[in-house]
């Protein structure tokens, strides 16, 4: 617990200060638009003291300041809610000049602020320019802090980043000519206490034009009932403020680097004179901080994806390796270059039936060895990473320069253990100031309260003992290294049986995925050449046929793309994971048919179109079932006079029942238990083309949409298939007759 007599940083209630710097004024409304307090300097902006009272309306206020465009206030306090959402923010005319005045709803309150134009309108057109510096710039934060002193002209912008400790470090820095730079200096945590870190979240501008200004207080309201966190005016505590005039600055600015919701970093600006940034460059300057922090999240995310494939590419040749080979050994001995590379790994060893194999720099068999029996001493996980581990003996002198360890030890499962070993690196750390937090007596209050740091000169020292951290990324790869070893080693010891079958398995899903690709995109691909050939064929296409023409190709390619997507999926899975969402057949059944058509050449098709309502599933399998139903239905029907295709549905409460039929070939009695069955051909079907990969496409989808498909069928008058689509918001069975149609 706190000592009573210590008075904290942290425990200083800087959002409840009753007082407002004096670039701007504030008036207070309560939750019924009735005025409870103003800040003492409005009436030198230009409101009258009488104007200015307990109980005046809100409605009042505003229609005294003779606005050329009206407020609507319900629109503008439509987020009265306890979290800061919306402020309204805009121009107003008073007798000294042009103000803005910005309002927002906030702790069951309504509060406005009134400052002064100061900026200058280039600035605002320059936003192109901003965004292709970040984007085009080697460093993004160097690129921003150039853009903030272009935008505030602020002496120094210092791009300050916070450590998992609290502490932080000057990543980036704009200065000006003359002023030393801090680039790469330390801060300690005390200098930006909790409260303060915790009001950077919500409010991302703060600026202090000077230092050594009065703080105007607000009158008609308690300060302790008052809660200025949302207010961009808000007065700064008095140790911030002598903080600053120590580190020789009259004025300051910080805009918050918010990433993920947590408040990551900060810009910090400094200025050696008495300045003041106004709402727009504030405003301008926290839309470049996002736009910053946008690029750097794309960045991280290019560079998590490039991580991704590289870990998924030696995965897959693990798993590979370990089921065709049974020498562990081997196998991660190959692999240790590029297990090295993935984990910054400076050296790897590690032990397969009492065998040790090492490569890279590590420390000696024997002082492994000491490390296993601490590891085993402290109950060591089977996972392990440290990236300032203690050795046990310091007395073994090769161990002390090794600080980043990571382990997998499999050992009483898999006879095997293997260890990353990272090198120490020492590095000379420069701080501003020692950093030493001391305490001075307030005689006029009974307590001790922190003194501003009074010191900035640089302070070094060396950080010993440490090697470069390990990622969440790299511990995630190690986590599923240790699953890919389980695995592929007990499947390969104990299951051999079972991996073989499901080898062959896995070979059957590849060739019925070959062939399914084959099968199924023959449609759209004829639909592309067949448009293609007009728009080569035909010169001087009108731009509406050329459009329309682009748009079908392009549909055909998502198509393609969509289909090779849930392919891949559908073949490699037993169990395909989808979300069932509503799927309107209609929508692309008459393209099925129109592409078929061409496929096949047939001129006249009489097609019988009754309801087609829309199925619970997922889109690409269901097109996929139609186009093998009907591809096939006009396929076996196309040496008729006339062929004839139908499509309907019914709704029997459960399920939604799709009926396909056709006038071609049909098939016998015999060959309708097999005609699922994969690469099958029915014996008067040999003058069609085909693989007899279709159905078994189609019968492979429906087990996948927990659907049940039927077929009925009389030698040369035709086939009927049903298909049963089950509604998933249902919760009884089917109560279907046997034959629905």
């Amino acid at each position: 617990m706190d000592n009573p007599h210590f008075l904290n940083c942290d425990q200083e209630p800087i959002h409840l200060c009753g007082h407002v710097q004096n670039f701007g004024c504030l008036i207070v409304f309560d939750k019924f638009h009735n005025c409870i307090g103003w800040s003492e300097n409005c009436q030198e902006i230009g409101f009258p003291r009488e104007c200015l009272h307990n109980g005046l309306h809100l409605s009042t206020f505003i229609s005294n300041l003779n606005l050329s465009h009206p407020i609507d206030l319900d629109r503008v306090l439509l987020d009265n809610v306890e979290i800061f959402k919306h402020r309204y923010v805009s121009d107003i005319h008073l007798q000294n000049g042009t103000y803005y005045l910005s309002i927002y709803p906030f702790d069951d309150k309504i509060f406005i602020e009134i400052e002064k134009h100061q900026s200058q309108s280039h600035q605002f057109k320059n936003i192109y320019h901003y965004a292709q510096h970040i984007n085009n710039g080697k460093d993004i934060w160097k690129a921003l802090a150039d853009n903030i002193y272009t935008v505030t002209g602020y002496d120094r912008v210092m791009i300050y980043k916070f450590s998992k400790n609290g502490d932080g470090k000057v990543i980036a820095e704009h200065v000006s000519e003359g002023l030393e730079p801090l680039l790469g200096y330390h801060y300690p945590e005390f200098d930006i206490p909790q409260q303060a870190r915790l009001l950077y979240t919500k409010i991302f501008a703060r600026v202090t034009p000077d230092v050594d200004a009065k703080p105007i207080p607000v009158l008609g309201i308690n300060p302790e009932m008052l809660d200025l966190s949302m207010t961009g005016i808000r007065a700064m505590s008095p140790i911030h403020l002598q903080y600053l005039r120590n580190a020789q600055v009259r004025a300051s600015g910080s805009f918050s680097i918010i990433i993920n919701g947590k408040l990551w970093g900060l810009v910090a600006c400094q200025n050696t004179i008495p300045k003041t940034i106004d709402l727009a460059q504030r405003h301008l300057s926290v839309f470049i901080v996002q736009y910053a922090v946008n690029s750097f999240l794309a960045n991280k995310q290019i560079a998590e994806n490039n991580f991704k494939l590289k870990i998924k590419s030696i995965e897959f040749e693990i798993r590979q390796s370990l089921f065709s080979k049974q020498d562990l050994h081997g196998v991660i001995g190959s692999l240790s270059p590029r297990l090295m590379d993935i984990l910054r790994a400076d050296g790897i060893a590690f032990k397969y039936h009492n065998k040790w194999h090492i490569t890279g720099s590590t420390p000696h068999l024997n002082s492994i060895q000491a490390i296993e029996n601490s590891l085993i001493t402290n109950n060591a996980n089977e996972l392990f990473w440290q990236s300032d581990f203690k050795w046990p003996d310091n007395d073994i002198k090769d161990l002390s320069h090794f600080s980043g360890i990571a382990k997998i030890d499999l050992e009483y499962k898999l006879d095997f253990k293997i260890y990353f070993f990272r090198e120490e690196v020492k590095i000379e750390e420069i701080w501003a100031g020692q950093p030493k937090k001391e305490f001075i007596y307030d005689p006029n209050k009974p307590i001790n309260f922190p003194s501003p740091r009074t010191s900035f000169e640089a302070w070094k020292r060396t950080v010993c003992g440490t090697a470069p951290k390990w990622t969440e990324w790299e511990i995630d790869f190690l986590k599923k290294l240790s699953i890919i070893l389980q695995e592929a080693c007990v499947k390969k010891i104990t299951e051999i049986q079972a991996l073989n079958e499901k080898l062959v398995e896995i070979n059957n899903i590849l060739e019925t995925f070959s062939y399914t690709l084959s099968h199924d995109l023959k449609n759209p691909l004829a639909a592309l050449q067949m448009t293609a050939q007009m728009i080569r064929d035909r010169p001087g296409l009108s731009q509406e046929f050329l459009g329309k023409a682009g748009k079908n190709m392009m549909e055909a390619i998502q198509l393609m793309n969509n289909m090779l997507d849930k392919t891949v999926d559908f073949a490699r899975t037993k169990s395909y994971d989808f979300e069932y969402e509503p799927v309107y057949p209609e929508r692309f059944i008459q393209n099925i048919i129109d592409d078929c058509k061409v496929r096949y050449n047939i001129g006249k098709l009489q097609f019988q179109k009754g309801k087609t309502l829309p199925i619970d599933g997922e889109k690409t399998l269901i097109y996929q079932l139609f186009l093998n139903l009907l591809g096939n239905a006009i396929k076996y029907s196309s040496n008729k006079g006339t062929p004839i295709i139908g499509v309907d549905s019914v709704d029997y409460g459960n399920t939604i029942v799709y009926k396909v039929w056709d006038n071609g070939i049909g098939i016998s009695a015999e060959e309708t238990e097999r005609i699922f069955e994969i690469f099958h051909r029915l014996p008067n079907a040999i003058q069609f083309d085909g693989s007899g990969v279709g159905l078994s496409i189609v019968k492979r989808i429906v087990e996948r949409l927990n659907a049940k498909i039927t077929v009925e069928s009389t030698l040369n008058e035709g086939t009927t298939f049903n298909i049963h689509f089950p509604k998933k918001n249902k919760d009884l069975k089917s109560t279907l007759p046997t034959n629905p149609y």
